[in-house]
């Protein structure tokens, strides 16, 4: 695929993409569902109760026991008495103290005398409105309020789902401003941290408007755990001294209501609608956090931006690099990765990120991803098979089941199909032609590693196709095949085609071809290397040449001794003499003999054969006995020793006897005059050997390796005239097509054997 319609499609996707990732994480909003899954994510990060902290819970046992609520508040001031005793820390009292008690005024003197002998009592305040006019603080009364050690703010933000998740360290009006009541506890008990370190988002910078409510230090609360994880006590059993002291020393007291029906209560990221928490356990959850000084922050825009578009950008990177399987299973592995980085983010640097944004990405990703990518293929094949057919007249008459009915995408398929139908017949075509070639073709990539084997290719190595495939060429052909030129075959490569004359470890003349395989752009992407078998045609030019010259000189040369005679005679013009027809006969059956010789090489060499059961000791009987006379004429002793039992096997007798008569011939022909001959027919191993032996002169070894060519004769004959050396060449003929083996023993002065092997049971 060319890169300008790769920029074109898929860069405008990527770009797209992270656009969509960036945008949506920029204006990610605290909505139901995303503020769930960061819920979700703070609920993961609990941590254990504040050993700092405890709670005295006004419970419903308390109201049992002390009756109906609201208790006189001489009765708190005994509660601050009992708790001013065991030496906590700070208390806080939860209750909204802003009318005097005017049936019983002496309480309110009684609890601020309470107050001030504790001396780090703190004291909540809200914001109310009073018709028209603007928000003001509703303050405990005046007496109350000068004997507490501070007063503290008890807002709690709720988001738009009615979750409690937030707080503001600081509010107020133009004129004054109070610290949170967590916060205000902290200052009573020495503890509190430095205005630099407080965490939460500031107010941006101006004056306040008059009569305006202003907040400062945006806090998320990092929640500790579900409703009752922070430790409480009965406020009966603190006011009836049944809580040990120890539990009180040195802690944060934090006096409020936790009774059904009593203060406020809140859903919060810990806490289910069923199960939902005290407002003075919210603030005993900001306390901790102050205290332990942690700082749990949303994420700025830009952050979750960035965190939206960075396993978008993964994914697609999976996607364009990865197979399908695996980029579908990257694509989830990020999913859970989003999540498990939003709670690391949060339990580590205690920033809150919207996860939402980046998943919803991810989600929509790959389903489009994998569509633009189906899309691209289908239209990319289509259009190659569309070029394929219209360039290719072969591929184009190939059968195609055109596609009817069904949907675009249906339609799509059906074609897609029928073009891959198309081409898969196309590939049998190839691999079809290419194993009915007689020669060997391996098809090789460009590293020379075979793709393709024909048939003949499997035959002539001796491998399945399936060891064939991947192996290298050049190994392949180490030491089985040597060029004529005695140089090493060179390495497959190289843009141009190049070929080879070379004969292989069989003795067969090859022609090595190699042609470089082109890639459309015209790049060499392998090779196609070609074994061609010439030995026939070289066997051919053999015989042509050996004919040639048989012709021209062991068959020209009796021919011109008899004309040389007939014009000695014709111009000595005496009476011919005896002597002269003699020799013109012995010339004329020399060339009867040298036509006779070549007629049965020919006829041996073919495939003209009758086969039958054959008794070999027969066919070595008639052949000693062909052969008796001119044993007897040269006082040669010709011994045959056949054994005792037949051996028969199917085999052409005439050419097996004449096969075998002309070794007896050779026998006589170069051995010893009044020597012996000696014809044996030996059984063993499934095979007959018939051996003819001499007592002659031997035959040097030089000579033995070309022995049975034709046109070699053996040697020096012992007075007689030789032959054309066309005997052994057909002893050989026939030996082979009867499927077996001749070869000779032989040493300098110590006569000859020829040695006929036949199987018994031949498989023609």
């Amino acid at each position: 695929m060319r890169a300008a319609p790769w920029l074109a499609r898929w860069g405008l996707f990527w770009l797209v993409a992270v656009g969509v990732a960036l945008a949506w994480g920029y204006a990610n909003g605290p909505s139901r569902i995303e503020a769930a899954f960061m819920d979700h994510l703070s609920a993961m990060d609990g941590r254990p109760a504040p050993a700092d902290i405890v709670i005295v819970a006004i419970d419903d046992r308390s109201i049992a026991e002390l009756g109906r609520w609201p208790w006189r508040r001489r009765v708190h001031a005994d509660l601050i008495d009992r708790l001013h005793a065991a030496g906590p820390r700070a208390i806080g009292l939860d209750l909204i103290l802003t009318e005097p008690d005017a049936a019983h005024p002496d309480d309110d003197t009684r609890l601020a005398a309470a107050i001030a002998r504790a001396g780090h009592v703190v004291l909540p305040l809200h914001m109310e409105r009073l018709g028209a006019a603007g928000p003001r603080a509703a303050l405990p009364v005046p007496a109350l309020a000068g004997a507490a050690a501070a007063l503290g703010h008890i807002h709690v933000e709720l988001g738009r789902d009615g979750v409690a998740r937030s707080v503001f360290l600081r509010e107020g009006t133009a004129g004054q401003a109070w610290d949170h009541w967590a916060l205000a506890l902290l200052k009573a008990g020495g503890e509190a941290p430095p205005v630099e370190r407080w965490p939460g988002v500031r107010r941006p910078p101006g004056d306040v408007q008059a009569g305006a409510w202003w907040r400062d230090y945006w806090m998320q609360v990092p929640f500790a755990g579900p409703p009752g994880h922070v430790q409480r006590v009965s406020y009966v059993d603190v006011l009836d001294g049944r809580v040990p002291v120890d539990v009180l020393r040195g802690r944060y007291v934090l006096v409020g209501a936790t009774a059904a029906g009593l203060g406020d209560v809140y859903l919060t990221p810990m806490a289910s609608e069923d199960q939902l928490m005290p407002g003075v356990e919210v603030t005993a959850n900001v306390l901790d956090a102050l205290h332990r000084g942690l700082d749990m922050r949303r994420a700025t825009p830009w952050q979750n931006a960035l965190f939206t578009a960075l396993p978008v950008v993964l994914a697609m990177m999976g996607l364009y690099h990865l197979r399908p399987r695996w980029a579908f299973g990257t694509a989830i592995s990020l999913m859970a990765a989003v999540y498990a980085g939003a709670w690391a983010a949060l339990r580590f640097a205690g920033v809150q990120f919207a996860p939402l944004a980046a998943l919803g990405c991810l989600t929509l990703v790959y389903p489009l991803w994998s569509w633009l990518r189906i899309e691209a293929a289908v239209a990319y094949l289509a259009e190659e098979v569309r070029q394929l057919q219209a360039h290719d007249k072969l591929l184009a008459a190939l059968p195609v089941r055109l596609p009817r009915g069904g949907d675009e995408l249906d339609r799509r398929m059906r074609a897609m199909a029928s073009a891959v139908e198309q081409l898969r017949g196309l590939q049998q075509f190839v691999h079809e032609s290419l194993d009915h070639l007689a020669d060997p073709v391996l098809v090789s990539d460009r590293g020379g590693l075979v793709l393709l084997a024909n048939a003949a290719a499997v035959r002539y190595f001796g491998m399945p196709a399936d060891a064939l495939v991947d192996a290298p060429v050049d190994l392949l052909l180490e030491g089985r095949i040597f060029p004529l030129d005695g140089r090493p075959l060179p390495p497959v490569g190289g843009d141009r085609d190049a070929e080879w004359p070379a004969r292989d470890r069989d003795q067969r003349d090859l022609l090595v071809k190699w042609t470089p395989r082109r890639d459309p752009n015209g790049a060499v992407s392998g090779w196609i290397v070609t074994l061609v078998d010439i030995s026939t045609v070289q066997q051919a030019q053999r015989l042509r040449e050996e004919a040639l010259r048989f012709i021209s000189h062991d068959m020209r040369a009796p021919q011109s001794s008899i004309l040389t005679l007939l014009e000695l005679h014709r111009l000595d013009r005496r009476p011919a003499e005896p002597a002269l027809f003699e020799r013109i006969a012995g010339h004329a059956h020399r060339t009867l003999a040298l036509a006779d010789d070549f007629v049965h090489l020919a006829r041996a060499q073919s495939d003209h054969y009758v086969f039958s059961l054959v008794d070999l000791a027969d066919v070595v009987a008639d052949a000693a006995d062909r052969l008796w006379d001119q044993a007897r004429a040269r006082g040669v002793d010709l011994v045959t020793d056949l054994g005792e039992a037949p051996c028969e096997l199917h085999a052409d007798r005439d050419a097996l006897t004449r096969a075998v008569a002309n070794l007896v011939d050779n026998a006589l022909k170069y051995g010893r005059d009044g020597g012996r001959v000696t014809c044996s027919l030996v059984v063993a191993g499934g095979h007959a050997t018939i051996a003819v032996r001499d007592e002659g002169a031997g035959i040097p070894p030089a000579h033995q390796a070309v022995l049975f060519e034709p046109f070699h004769r053996r040697g020096e004959t012992t007075g007689r005239a030789g032959g054309a050396g066309l005997g052994l060449a057909f002893v050989r003929a026939v030996v082979v097509r009867h499927q077996g083996t001749v070869e000779v023993v032989s040493e300098p002065g110590q006569g000859a054997e020829f040695r006929m092997c036949l199987p018994l049971s031949p498989t023609f």
